[in-house]
């Protein structure tokens, strides 16, 4: 069977790579340099997806600190770099990929994660050969939930919007996708929070990656 999209573009955290005790460590690390209590694992889940700074602010805000974020990323940013190659591949994203790619299929990632981490992770977990465009939290002035990142994806790699497919876990990737027009599939797994994905107009809701070559257009 023919892939029914020439464009995927594939979220990171949380949908090829379980990067969740990575994250933690580097915030952790962060909150222990302010002396301010380290936080479980779990609840920092629960502020992944909306960016570093965002991410940071969540923890201190968490901890009752009203430190200056400005002050603090500089060394979340050298945490986060000690911890940005630990993540680990889901279960067949990789030979995913590569089916993809065997086809002929465009790749891309889109994540709120700042650039200059993606690509040394992709790489790690043997995707980045499979990998023909990257949009980072700072990449463009917007990123996800806004649509942009998308459609600048689209147009860096010459693919029609009505030609790409957005794979994603959280509500920011589903809001992206309908910003931009384009098809949505969701994994089950990662970290969507409290986001009933019957809600999200996904076409399909897969449990594994490799679900994903089964999928049928509308």
């Amino acid at each position: 069977m023919t892939f029914p999209f020439s464009l995927v573009i594939f979220d990171l955290d949380g949908t090829l790579v379980d990067s969740a005790a990575a994250i933690a460590a580097a915030v952790n690390r962060t909150l222990e340099d302010w002396k301010l209590p380290r936080v479980d694992d779990a609840r920092i889940v629960d502020w992944i997806g909306e960016g570093s700074r965002q991410l940071i602010t969540y923890a201190f805000r968490d901890a009752g600190s009203e430190a200056d974020i400005d002050a603090v990323m500089p060394g979340f940013l050298v945490h986060y770099a000690e911890t940005a190659l630990d993540g680990d591949a889901y279960d067949g994203v990789v030979d995913t990929l590569r089916a993809l790619h065997d086809q002929g299929v465009t790749l891309a990632v889109c994540t709120n994660k700042n650039e200059e981490f993606v690509r040394p992770l992709l790489d790690a977990r043997g995707m980045l050969p499979f990998v023909d465009g990257i949009a980072g939290g700072n990449t463009l002035p917007q990123r996800k939930p806004s649509g942009a990142p998308l459609l600048h994806l689209a147009r860096q790699t010459g693919v029609a919007v009505t030609e790409v497919l957005m794979v994603g876990d959280s509500e920011s990737d589903a809001l992206a996708a309908h910003d931009a027009g384009v098809a949505l599939v969701m994994v089950s797994y990662g970290y969507r929070k409290s986001l009933d994905l019957a809600t999200t107009g996904a076409l399909a809701v897969i449990d594994r990656m490799p679900d994903l070559l089964d999928i049928l257009r509308d």
